[in-house]
């Protein structure tokens, strides 16, 4: 009897697996049709996991695989599975434009979710509200990237720009720094100026607490990595399970550090041409009962996005402008004379002598062209969407991505994608590629708020380096470049060590 029931136990368990796996494999598989029903192309998905099985295992980037589907599809639009959730990726430049500006109003939201209920502050950054209340909170922040605001707070600038030449000064015995983290003190320490009124402190010491919280925004680790792309590709499990796109440690600092400054600063009425200084105004101005009235965690996330944002995008940009510069030696000779000759001109590097380094700008755009800092672009249509010129509904709730690697690499736009040229910006040469070919900010209404902060920042930045350094290979620069392949922004797997020398 014993033998009969565990043969019966046993089938009845293997049928219920097999019955569960069935299901799951039914349910994973159930929306696979949907591409092939529109008659639109798309890559031929795995049950249970889409097409999102290389980026689950980390043996790519988000960014560098959606370039790489970019290149296998020679249509204007094509489809892929997240799990078994039909997305839509967009690579003609003319329906970009239609997206991403003419039919805004189709679009106007990210997929990228950062939930309320276990993020508070990080869900009121720029960067995840939706519409309305983006329009509107974009709109009181706007002021703080004025030219006037850009100018006014080139003194704060400058004065970390001394520090970081300093702190290269005190490290020319080794034979390599890391540029990445070199230029993350540099980017830190301006926004911690700029946006909260205090020194950082970051060239002085290595575990200065503001950095030490800068390295969790973004982190590598596979967990948070996995985590933080989740919330832009399946926002549902992130709602479900109820997990934060930034660390609380970070969010929790953020909170500290603002309140101090913001009622130190009120309390003895002192102003300082910074970002504190708006949202004081803003607060002021704000009335009671008013839509998404301005309190709380509101006050603090212009703030909050300034930090995470900015230092990433300033500190990304200059470290690969460097890395290239040091393995292309011509250039770099070519844009330090321009900033030479430029400083002689003006008696010092002044915002409106940075508007005249034509050579420099054109350095950096090319490099936000190899490493846009963030290599994808996400909306959701918010309505049923007729593509012009065809019969292709993009429906309501379809979340869109836009390949910015892709087309940035694409030779039809630059010829020679993986040279790094300079030229290809220049007033001769900067028409020969469609405007949306072009996009490491993104574009139309809900593009970069802070992009020409991070210009500017960087310009300052390389402009003081490169004026009194030379920038060399060293036997640990990493030529060719290996990719990190975790986490959703571009960055080097092996770092980005090299070489400074006093001029």
């Amino acid at each position: 009897m014993d033998q009969i029931f565990n043969i019966n136990t046993f089938v009845t368990i293997t049928i219920i697996i097999l019955t569960t796996i069935y299901l799951l494999f039914k349910c994973s598989t159930r929306n696979f049709k949907h591409w092939e029903e529109r008659d639109v192309p798309y890559a031929k998905p795995l049950p249970f996991v889409g097409n999102f099985l290389k980026i689950l295992t980390f043996r790519i980037q988000m960014g560098h695989y959606l370039a790489e589907l970019y290149n296998q599809f020679d249509v204007p639009y094509f489809g892929i599975f997240i799990f078994n959730i039909p997305h839509l990726i967009v690579k003609c430049p003319n329906l970009l434009k239609l997206i991403l500006v003419k039919d805004f109003q189709y679009f106007p939201d990210r997929t990228v979710v950062s939930d309320e209920k276990c993020d508070a502050l990080g869900s009121k950054f720029l960067f995840f509200v939706p519409n309305p209340e983006w329009k509107h909170s974009r709109s009181k922040m706007a002021p703080a990237f004025s030219t006037g605001k850009l100018k006014s707070m080139m003194v704060l600038m400058d004065n970390v720009a001394e520090d970081l030449k300093a702190y290269v000064r005190k490290n020319l015995h080794k034979e390599s720094l890391e540029a990445k983290e070199l230029f993350a003190k540099f980017s830190t320490d301006i926004i911690a100026s700029c946006a909260f009124g205090v020194d950082a402190y970051s060239f002085k010491s290595e575990n200065a607490e503001f950095r030490s919280i800068g390295r969790l925004v973004f982190d590598k680790r596979p967990k948070r990595a996995i985590f933080q792309t989740f919330c832009f590709l399946w926002p549902s499990f992130i709602r479900m399970f109820r997990i934060p796109f930034f660390d609380p440690k970070f969010t929790n600092f953020m909170r500290k550090m603002f309140w101090e400054t913001f009622n130190e600063r009120r309390k003895a009425n002192y102003k300082r041409n910074d970002l504190i200084d708006l949202v004081i105004q803003l607060q002021e101005k704000s009335k009671p009962g008013e839509p998404y009235e301005f309190v709380g965690d509101r006050v603090v996330a212009p703030a909050g996005q300034f930090f995470a944002a900015g230092f990433e995008a300033v500190s990304s940009i200059m470290a690969f402008t460097l890395y290239e510069l040091s393995i292309q030696p011509d250039i770099q000779n070519k844009v330090r004379q321009e900033i030479k000759s430029v400083t002689s001109d003006h008696g010092k590097i002044t915002y409106e002598a940075l508007k005249d380094m034509k050579y420099l700008e054109m350095i950096v755009y090319e490099s936000l062209r190899k490493y846009p800092t963030l290599p994808f672009i996400d909306r959701i249509c918010i309505e049923d969407y007729k593509v012009p010129n065809s019969d292709f509904v993009i429906e309501k709730g379809t979340p869109v991505y836009i390949p910015v690697f892709g087309l940035h690499y694409d030779p039809k736009y630059f010829p020679e994608p993986e040279k790094y040229d300079p030229e290809r910006f220049s007033d001769e040469n900067k028409d020969s590629f469609p405007e949306y070919a072009f996009i490491p900010f993104g574009k139309g209404p809900r593009s970069c708020i802070g992009a020409r902060f991070g210009f500017l920042t960087s310009k300052l930045g390389l402009a003081h380096i490169l004026s009194e350094f030379e920038i060399v290979k060293t036997t640990k620069t990493p030529v060719p470049m290996e990719y990190e392949t975790k986490g959703f922004l571009i960055g080097s797997k092996r770092g980005l060590p090299i070489g400074f020398k006093e001029l």
